[in-house]
Formats: structure tokens, C-alpha cells, sequence
């Protein structure tokens, strides 16, 4: 009995889920859809400056090649793998099939960094998968927009051209996101004040997605990107009284918005219907399928290729966790509530919400049982 606060605080992220769809199937509070615009601009941008912010920069430098092979190629044969099968398997059109499989492909950045904070894995292992989960973001949403629009605009499916936005977009928020956070690092360093440092973090924060989706880019890339500028820079830069003071604020804030988040995941059965699962579940498991065999077709041979220029060489034994640790969660969802009205968005809905609990629930649940069983624990 006492290990039950210490299971709850462990796997708070799947309580909060569980709470979040007893409520919605007890209909015990009013119907409260996830806001695409609260998510992306208000509960996102902390987390994911919170965890640019605390990647490990020593092994980031020696992973980039496996992390942005994963983050960037390995989504759009993903998406590709995911939309092909289901095109067949569901009797959809392709292009409705390939934006499927660009909106569930990339895993998820609130999620991984939930989990793998309490599961003690080693901290390379850590820092690929939510680097992956931090970067992979971008590109899932960047190619869910282009296929989007070519889907409204009457277009056949084009991967030169997808690729080319993709570009565009994604290069162009990493260039905001790293501007935004060198100007703010540098009047951090000017003034050297816990409550101005504190005020222009938040500016930072809040600011660099509006500025970076204003200027058409990737407001995903450009705030992870300006977390990794201020988590590279503020140790330099800022007394030790300043730094806590930083540290600890978007501690509190980081674990606000992902208990928030995760809640709401759960509360979204209010917006699918638990009867739209039911009709879909066939459906639903084909797609879960073919979500976790295109993981497989990704990883194994993304890590195989890095390893044959074995300078850092990526153990065969976390291939397998950065298999399984491909949790998708936050951003699916958010993107779900983006579809258009259309003949398959009761599908899409249902399929998306289904492979996502899964995902939470079940994979979150034994991914530490996996560590475990491999032996890859540390308890530093």
C-alpha cells in the first residue's frame, strides 16, 4: 500500500489519462474539447523548451546523425509506410491515406520526456529518443500541412514538392527559433537579474512559435530549437541565484501543462464517441499494426546504417526500447482536431484517439519492464 504514491507519481501521465476517459465515459463534467490554438500556442511551448533546455548537449553533439536521420527521413518513410497499407487496407484514397500517416508518424516530444525521466535510462539512450521526439514533431506537422493542402487544392501527392516545404518551413524555424534565443541569451547575460531573466525567458517562450507560425515556418523547431540556444547558454551566462530561479519556475510550469495535457487526452472520448470506437475497431487494430511495423522498418535499419560507421556505435539491445519508446500522444491529437470535415474524419478521429491510449497506456506501462529485462537500468 505504501508503493501506491510512489506508482502514481511514476506513472502520473497514464492516472491522468485513465481519469480523463472515466470522466468522459461518466459524463461527470461538461464537454471540453482540446483547443488546437490553446495546445499549440499556450500548454505546448513550455514543455518543449523544457525539454530542448535539458538535453544533454554532450551526447547530442555525438548522436546529431542517428537522432536527425530518426527525426527527419525516418517520419517520411514512416508516413509512407503508414499511408500506403492503409490506403488498401481501409479502401481510402491515397492522399487521405499518406495525411493519416503524417499526423500519427512522429512520436510524441510530451510523452517521451514524461516517461523516460522516471524509468532510469541511460542518459545516451535518453537523449536520442527525446531528441528524436522533440525534432520529429516538425516534420510530421510540416508534411501534415502540405499534404493538407494539396488534398484541398485537388493536387496528386508529390514528394519532391513536400519535400521542398518541408524544407522551407522547418529550416526556416530552426533559423527564428535559434535568433529568438541567442537575442534573448545575450540580454540575459547583459542584465543578469533572476526576475528580468525570469520575464524574458517567458517572452521567449510564448513570443518565438507566434513569431516563427507568423512567418509561416515551424513554431514546433523554433521553440525546441531556442530551448537548446538557452540551455547551451544560460550555465555561462547566469548566476547561480538566476539559474535556479529559471530552472525551477519552468519545472513547476513543465508539470502544470503535462498533467494538463495528459487529462485532457483522456476527456477527448468526449469529442470521438466511445460508439465511433466501437464501429472502428476493426480498423483501429489494423492501424495500431501498421503504426508499430512501420517503427520497426524505421528503427532497426536507421541504427544498422549508423552502426556501420562505428565511431559511437548505438547498442542492437536500444534499438528495441527505441522501438517500443516510440510513445505517440500529444501531437496526433492536437493535429486531429485540425481535420476538415470530410467522408473519413470519423475514422481518422477514432483511429487516431484508439493508437494513441495504446500507445500511452500500454507501452507506457512497459517500457521499464523492458529496460529491466535488457538489463539497461542505472541508478546514477
Amino acid at each position: 500500500m505504501n508503493d501506491l504514491p510512489n506508482l502514481i507519481k511514476k506513472f502520473h501521465s497514464i492516472v491522468l489519462v485513465l481519469a480523463g476517459l472515466l470522466l468522459a465515459l461518466t459524463s461527470l463534467i461538461p464537454h471540453i474539447p482540446l483547443s488546437h490554438d490553446v495546445a499549440f500556442y499556450l500548454i505546448l511551448p513550455p514543455i518543449l523548451f523544457q525539454g530542448g533546455m535539458q538535453l544533454n548537449l554532450k551526447f547530442l553533439k555525438q548522436d546529431w546523425k542517428p537522432i536527425l536521420l530518426l527525426a527527419i527521413p525516418g517520419v517520411v518513410i514512416s508516413a509512407l509506410l503508414v499511408g500506403y497499407p492503409l490506403s488498401y487496407f481501409w479502401h481510402i484514397p491515397l492522399n487521405y491515406a499518406l495525411l493519416f500517416g503524417a499526423l500519427i508518424s512522429p512520436t510524441d516530444p510530451v510523452s517521451v520526456l514524461t516517461i523516460m525521466k522516471k524509468i532510469r535510462a541511460p542518459q545516451r539512450l535518453r537523449t536520442i529518443l527525446e531528441a528524436e521526439s522533440l525534432f520529429n514533431d516538425g516534420t510530421g506537422v510540416v508534411l501534415f500541412m502540405v499534404i493538407g493542402s494539396m488534398i484541398q487544392n485537388n493536387e496528386p501527392f508529390h514528394l519532391g514538392a513536400a519535400l521542398f516545404q518541408f524544407l522551407l518551413i522547418s529550416g526556416g524555424g530552426a533559423l527564428v527559433g535559434g535568433l529568438c534565443g541567442y537575442l534573448i541569451y545575450r540580454f540575459i547575460k547583459t542584465i543578469d537579474s533572476p526576475l528580468w531573466g525570469l520575464a524574458l525567458s517567458i517572452v521567449l517562450v510564448f513570443g518565438t512559435p507566434l513569431m516563427a507560425e507568423y512567418m509561416h515556418c515551424s513554431g514546433i523547431i523554433a521553440i525546441v530549437t531556442a530551448g537548446l540556444v538557452m540551455g547551451s547558454g544560460q550555465l555561462s551566462c547566469m548566476s547561480p541565484k538566476s539559474r535556479e530561479t529559471m530552472e525551477n519556475f519552468w519545472k513547476t510550469i513543465d508539470l502544470i501543462m503535462v498533467s494538463l495535457i495528459f487529462f485532457m487526452i483522456g476527456l477527448q472520448l468526449q469529442f470521438i464517441g466511445k460508439n465511433n470506437l466501437l464501429e472502428f475497431k476493426g480498423m483501429i487494430l489494423i492501424a495500431a499494426l501498421t503504426v508499430l511495423i512501420s517503427r520497426v522498418l524505421v528503427v532497426y535499419p536507421t541504427i544498422y546504417f549508423y552502426n556501420q560507421f562505428p565511431k559511437h556505435p548505438i547498442p542492437l539491445k536500444w534499438d528495441h526500447i527505441l522501438f517500443w519508446g516510440g510513445l505517440r500522444g500529444t501531437i496526433p491529437i492536437i493535429l486531429m482536431l485540425q481535420l476538415p470535415l470530410f467522408q473519413y474524419r470519423p475514422l481518422f478521429l477514432s483511429a487516431t484517439f484508439g493508437i494513441v491510449i495504446f500507445s500511452i497506456i500500454l507501452q507506457g506501462l512497459t517500457i521499464e519492464p523492458l529496460l529491466r529485462k535488457f538489463k539497461l537500468q542505472t541508478y546514477s
